[in-house]
């Protein structure tokens, strides 16, 4: 027991670094002030972006500053903390080992956020590959593109635009934090939006292997607007669900496809992913 307790402090000291000398004196100090506080207040391990002693919030801000990323083996640069989370602790949160493309291979990242799951499928699918990631927000899009700079990969082509079940001009709701943003009927705004077969479409894509959609609830929307797409192409896919599955699993079963593998964080099926493949 002693151990693992040991392991587990090494590992959250070593998770991250600075790419600066001076940063990683930060993150030192920060986490420190931050388990003298766990220790003393005997705050239980949630909602931590939120605490305003979080160690990647106080006492220096760590907001600016390129980082490594140990999980995710690689830089990237924060604007806000839910980034930083994003980033060191992504593998605690989704199963990311699910998303496994091959070199060769053409990857639709659909809500690219600041870049996980494009930094990997970039990696993996090589210049024999591609990614296309679409990401809305421009704070959003502005830490993706550094960060894919960051880790010198030139195979991503990034577009401003939110996957719907059509194309032209949808309603865009601000989330509390920049990874919640969405459509929806209340938005104050308004997006450019693109249906994965037009898409597809006018990219002349001759293949596309993978789909992975992570919107907020907007799935059952992009899959209708995905559905010649589908039928033609085969990709497998990966989805957050938002208290969708039974209307997507229902989808997905009209144009072929299974539902192999399911997780969910809010039971019986609130929240979750999906991994889903043609028959």
């Amino acid at each position: 027991m002693e151990r693992r307790r040991t392991k587990k402090f090494l590992n959250f000291l070593l998770d991250t670094r600075g790419q600066a000398i001076g940063t990683t004196a930060k993150i030192v100090f920060n986490k420190a002030v931050y388990l003298a506080a766990r220790t003393v207040r005997r705050t239980p391990e949630v909602g931590l972006v939120h605490a305003d002693w979080h160690w990647a919030k106080y006492p220096f801000s760590l907001r600016h500053r390129i980082l490594w990323s140990s999980a995710l083996r690689g830089w990237f640069i924060p604007e806000d903390e839910s980034a930083i989370e994003c980033m060191l602790h992504m593998p605690s949160y989704e199963p990311i080992e699910w998303v496994a493309p091959i070199q060769g291979e053409y990857f639709l990242d659909a809500g690219g956020y600041v870049g996980w799951y494009s930094i990997q499928a970039a990696r993996a699918v090589g210049n024999s590959g591609g990614v296309v990631t679409l990401e809305p927000d421009p704070l959003n899009r502005r830490q993706l593109e550094v960060n894919l700079s960051l880790n010198k990969l030139e195979n991503v082509r990034i577009l401003p635009l939110a996957i719907w079940s059509s194309s032209g001009s949808v309603r865009w709701q601000q989330g509390e934090e920049p990874v919640w943003h969405q459509i929806s009927e209340v938005g104050e705004t308004t997006q450019e939006s693109i249906s994965v077969d037009d898409l597809i479409r006018s990219l002349g894509l001759s293949r596309l292997d993978w789909i992975k959609l992570d919107i907020e609830g907007g799935e059952v929307e992009a899959l209708r607007g995905a559905e010649r797409t589908l039928r033609e192409y085969c990709p497998k896919l990966f989805i957050e669900v938002h208290g969708t599955t039974q209307i997507v699993a229902k989808l997905l079963q009209e144009v072929g496809y299974t539902i192999s593998r399911e997780l969910y964080d809010q039971p019986p099926d609130r929240h979750g992913w999906i991994l889903a493949e043609k028959l």
